[in-house]
């Protein structure tokens, strides 16, 4: 799906590859772009996987790089070859290892005095319904911190300066955190946005009893254990009601199960709790809970003296790739106030696009393409050429050929002008409306993954792919009618 994003929006690119071909693993780098429709490469450079940062074992890197070899060739393209492009994007090409962990934009962003965007692997971004920019902002942070009281009330100031349309926010935060903020917002109109947090654990087993299948996986792992017993999901979903947000912001430190990512969070958000007091969840868990509050931006935050940024990193490129939605990581060491956070948020609530391009080193970005567009100085290549259309007949990604033309129905389904245009003016949007764009949304995107090729695909895979654009077609219809009706 990233090639076929960047072919049809001719975007500028630094593709990475990992290359295991050789004696020893190494790291290919080329910047290619599209002038007059057609890739042209620019550069190519091939170095070692140390030059990174990185180890050849299964270890995760402790301080990962840009390479001063790649910022150099990357910024002499940028400005010598690429000057009319408004951004550079960075497509990592899967399997990359952690190659994800590497601060590309902290980098590069200076050096080539461009906004960098990374390419997600999903396509296409459903509906986003509501007027409001409804924001749930969860923090915990480590027993005796002292950042998390300034940034939480310095991010909502900064986002009420920088998003333009009407904000509701909801603040899910650790004991001490929230007693920090109650004092903070005593007396104002911020102290409504706090969410008590003695009522996460008795939320999760009310739900529990009732069934409720959430943000729940079970495993063997002492990590697996611990996330099962994870109660800030329930909390968040159960705090904001029947209500969708169109943004979720987590912030957390980070370690690791072996090498897989995990955020580190109190097993109950009401008690303090120390290093062995911990619950853990992955990036599947918190994309599902993105995902069942309606949530279509999500953005993780790096807290200052996070023990483990680069988990942290990895986790927030893992979710990117996989999502069509805006997905951030924030660095909040850079960022102690939110502002850049901020601006962001305030770039994908804008509609239709338009304003300044994220460009902050504290951030990094997955965002579509097409929500790009409405900031360029100059007018976008036409994406669909008279002789070829994007999503019918073939397209060659990494040298094998896909076809999309057996699932228009897939890309119906994410369409959701008449949920849009129901809710525009909306403040408040109901949470199933909001999670049935997001569950549309992914199933889309899988079934264009996998799309058949007519005439090389079996048949019977063909017709399971239009079953389910028939299914996702009717589910789509169905939300329709159930919004005209509310």
């Amino acid at each position: 799906m990233a090639m076929i994003l960047i072919e049809r929006w001719h975007l500028a690119v630094l593709q990475v590859r990992l290359d295991l071909s050789g004696p020893e693993p190494a790291v290919t780098a080329d910047v290619f772009g599209y002038p007059d429709g057609v890739q042209q490469t620019y550069a190519e450079l091939t170095l070692p996987l140390a030059a990174y940062g990185l180890s050849e074992g299964m270890h995760p890197p402790d301080r990962a790089r840009v390479p001063d070899q790649v910022s150099a060739t990357v910024r002499r393209v940028v400005h010598e070859e690429l000057g009319g492009e408004a951004a550079l994007w960075l497509r990592l090409v899967p399997p990359y290892g952690y190659l994800g962990a590497v601060p590309w934009e902290r980098e590069l962003v200076p050096a080539t005095e461009r906004p960098l965007l990374r390419v997600p692997d999903r396509l296409p971004e459903g509906a986003d319904p509501g007027a409001a920019w409804s924001v749930a902002i969860a923090v915990n942070a480590a027993p005796g911190s002292t950042w998390a009281g300034r940034y939480v009330s310095g991010l909502i100031l900064s986002l009420e300066h920088a998003v333009l349309a009407p904000l509701d926010v909801h603040v899910f935060a650790d004991r001490e955190t929230h007693d920090e903020l109650r004092a903070r917002f005593r007396g104002t109109v911020h102290e409504r946005v706090l969410h008590d947090p003695s009522e996460a654990l008795p939320a999760s087993r009310e739900r529990t009893l009732r069934g409720v299948p959430q943000f729940r996986r079970p495993g063997r792992s002492a990590a697996r254990r611990a996330e099962s017993s994870l109660v800030w999901g329930d909390w968040i979903a159960a705090g904001l009601g029947s209500r969708a947000v169109r943004a979720l912001h987590l912030v957390a430190d980070a370690s690791f199960d072996g090498n897989r990512p995990l955020l580190a969070v109190s097993a109950d958000p009401g008690s303090p709790h120390g290093p062995h007091g911990c619950a853990y969840v992955g990036g599947d868990a918190v994309r599902l809970l993105a995902d069942t509050l309606g949530a279509s931006a999500l953005s993780v935050g790096s807290p200052p003296g996070n023990p483990y940024d680069t988990a942290t990193r990895i986790l927030a490129d893992g979710i990117g790739l996989e999502r069509a939605g805006p997905t951030f990581y924030s660095d909040l060491s850079a960022d102690p106030d939110g502002e850049a956070l901020a601006e962001a948020h305030a770039y994908v609530a804008a509609p239709g696009g338009g304003g300044r391009i994220p460009t902050a080193p504290s951030l990094f970005a997955y965002l579509q393409p097409d929500r790009v567009r409405g900031s360029l100085h100059d007018a976008w290549p036409d994406p669909e050429p008279p002789d070829r259309s994007w999503l019918g007949g073939r397209a060659d990604v990494d040298g094998s050929e896909t076809s999309l033309e057996l699932v228009p129905g897939a890309l119906g389904a994410v369409a959701g002008q008449e949920v849009a245009a129901r809710y525009a003016s909306v403040a408040e949007v109901p949470g199933w409306v909001a999670a049935s764009e997001r569950y549309l949304e992914a199933k889309a995107a899988e079934v264009l993954e996998t799309a058949a090729v007519p005439g090389e695909t079996p048949g019977m895979k063909q017709a399971y792919d239009r079953g389910t654009a028939l299914a996702l077609a009717e589910l789509r219809a169905f939300v329709d009618r159930r919004t005209g009706e509310a």
